[in-house]
């Protein structure tokens, strides 16, 4: 199935931006009188019919097809991003094919990338979301200050994970079950500094191992993301 995405999706009439209108008609050849399927990524996705074709495909609602309520748990995460661009832009869209509330990309003190385009990742997380077929986008925030947002996180469980040798707890259903929000932090590629790690600790969040290797920031972004996923949301809606 073919999905289009429009932030207005659901409503009666939607106008598809020109990028998604050239793909409707110069790819899929659609003509008007043919169905449209919109995600607005944010729980819904509608039956729509191709009513006109000028610069921007008119599109008539005509029926929803599925409609969900938000995720039973808020995941987060909070990442120092790399140097490499094009590898946050893989871990954006794996995590949205994944699920996932929110992305804050951290300034951090060992990152090598001060900011981050947050428009084309917007547009990798859309690609990724009508792909998928899921239902929510999440919400992509770039240039977030460190110590502000740690500080502010007020999620059920809050945990950090670094390379410093400590002791750490295993992600799993003694930290993660019964929650209805969960943050993990992941560091730039030089890790985070010991002052980061010991303010993280300080303001409430645990140290937390993803296993024996080493991983890259992007892998370790969706082993955390995919735990979290299947202990808070998956057991607590098989056991709802």
């Amino acid at each position: 199935m073919q999905y289009f995405y429009h932030q207005d999706g659901g409503e009666k009439t939607v106008f598809l931006p020109d990028e998604e209108t050239r793909h409707l008609t110069k790819v899929l050849r659609k003509r008007t009188g043919d169905e449209v399927i919109v995600l607005n990524g944010r729980g819904r996705c509608d039956r729509y019919t191709l009513i006109s074709l000028d610069r921007k495909a008119k599109l008539e609602w005509t029926s929803c097809m599925e409609e969900s309520a938000e995720p039973p748990v808020r995941i987060e995460l909070m990442v120092g991003p790399t140097k490499k661009p094009d590898r946050m832009e893989w871990m954006v869209e794996k995590l949205v094919e994944i699920g996932v509330h929110r992305i804050t990309f951290l300034s951090t003190d060992h990152g090598e990338r001060p900011y981050l385009k947050t428009d084309r990742l917007m547009k990798k997380a859309v690609s990724a979301l009508k792909q998928s077929g899921n239902l929510w986008l999440p919400e992509l925030t770039s240039e977030g200050d460190f110590t502000t947002f740690i500080e502010q996180c007020s999620s059920d469980f809050k945990g950090v994970a670094h390379c410093a040798d400590s002791e750490k707890n295993q992600l799993g259903n003694s930290l993660l079950s019964n929650l209805k929000s969960a943050t993990i932090l992941i560091g730039p590629e030089g890790d985070f500094s010991e002052r980061e790690i010991n303010h993280a600790i300080q303001s409430g969040f645990v140290p937390i191992s993803l296993g024996n290797s080493r991983l890259r920031t992007e892998t370790a972004a969706l082993v955390a993301c995919t735990l979290m996923n299947h202990f808070c949301v998956t057991l607590k809606t098989n056991h709802a």
